[in-house]
């Protein structure tokens, strides 16, 4: 019985395609357009079904091509200009020959006393000429500010190393670099020191009407703070600064440099001056007492490791010498207009002071 009943399910089933085909014929040809729709879509979509990854290849077909055009230019565009005792070394790239010889140009307007080593490479592509001969003009300028050091150009970003040559030139580099820069240049790190002062000597000179300070200090802030310091502590309408900034300042210079000013500032007139790890201090105190006390008081204020020596004055009384000045010349004249007076006795004293 079932396997009649299978046979004429089969015979069915087939009467219903026979049917199908033979009277619908356009459903043949809707399926195969709908599976070919369906192909074209798949290849458009590279065949991903994840919208994301989709994305992904859009973007890796899009980026190919821009590498591609990279790879033919240089990855970095180096210049350096490098000053050693008595000379001057370039290393690096250079667009053309024709930028070679402009770059020697600012070198030789530069540094005329200074022999050149060229060594300079002609390779094409770089950054647009003149943003990069604007950017090795002003690298030249900063590096006439220094003893020894070097600038570098890395397209268009500066690297400034070494030692100022002097206080004012490291001043001058500082602001250059802080101030407006060519088009494009980029200041990426700097490491200049200021000159090196061996001892490193500070010295304040108190007179009448003015207060004069001279010498090295470690920073421009310092030179500030004492500059307020000095206008705190002294009576002068005058102040003479001519600080240079330099490095080789002992350890806890501030503080000693501190010290040294307060106690002078005691003094009616007088000098501190601080070379290295000694102080000295010399001047006219308005007294005895004043003078004890500011030797000690410099002592006591002054970091460890700094010694001292004081060389203070004091004015004595005045009033002796005012008061001979005083009599000395009635005495004689009394004399000579009063032959009389017995011999060997001297006026009152009150007659000759209430004289004339």
């Amino acid at each position: 019985m079932n396997g009649q009943g299978n046979q004429a399910k089969r015979r069915r089933a087939s009467g219903v395609v026979n049917s199908i085909l033979e009277f619908r014929p356009w459903l043949l040809v809707c399926l195969v357009a709908l599976l070919a729709v369906i192909a074209a879509f798949g290849a458009r979509a590279g065949f991903y079904p994840d919208p994301t990854l989709q994305s992904e290849a859009a973007a890796a077909r899009h980026v190919t091509p821009i590498t591609a055009k990279n790879d033919d230019r240089p990855s970095a565009y180096v210049w350096t200009a490098t000053r050693i005792e008595g000379g001057l070394r370039l290393r690096g790239d250079v667009p053309s020959e024709e930028d070679r010889r402009t770059v020697l140009g600012m070198v030789k307007a530069h540094f005329p006393d200074l022999a050149v080593e060229d060594r300079l490479n002609i390779v094409e592509g770089g950054p647009p000429k003149e943003q990069w001969l604007g950017a090795v003009s002003f690298g030249l300028q900063q590096l006439s500010h220094l003893k020894r050091g070097s600038v570098q150009l890395l397209n268009v970003n500066l690297r400034v190393i070494g030692e100022a040559r002097s206080g004012n030139s490291y001043i001058e580099l500082k602001k250059a670099l802080a101030g407006p820069l060519p088009t494009g240049l980029v200041v990426k790190s700097v490491d200049v020191r200021p000159p090196l002062a061996d001892p490193f000597v500070f010295t304040a000179n108190l007179g009448v009407n003015a207060l004069s300070l001279s010498g090295s200090v470690p920073s421009e802030d310092s030179r500030k703070q004492l500059r307020e310091l000095s206008r705190q502590l002294f009576e002068r309408p005058g102040l003479d600064d001519r600080l240079e900034v330099a490095s080789g300042a002992p350890k806890n210079w501030d503080e000693a440099v501190t010290a040294a000013l307060r106690a002078l500032s005691r003094l009616e007139s007088g000098k501190v001056a601080l070379s290295g790890l000694a102080v000295t201090i010399e001047g006219v105190a308005p007294d005895k007492g004043t003078a004890v006390a500011v030797s000690y008081q410099l002592r006591r204020d002054l970091p460890e490791l700094f010694s001292t020596s004081e060389s203070i004055k004091w004015k004595e009384a005045a009033v002796p010498h005012d008061l001979a000045a005083q009599v000395l010349p009635r005495i004689k004249e009394f004399a000579h207009t009063n032959s009389t007076w017995p011999k060997g006795e001297l006026p009152p004293l009150k007659q000759l002071l209430d004289a004339q």
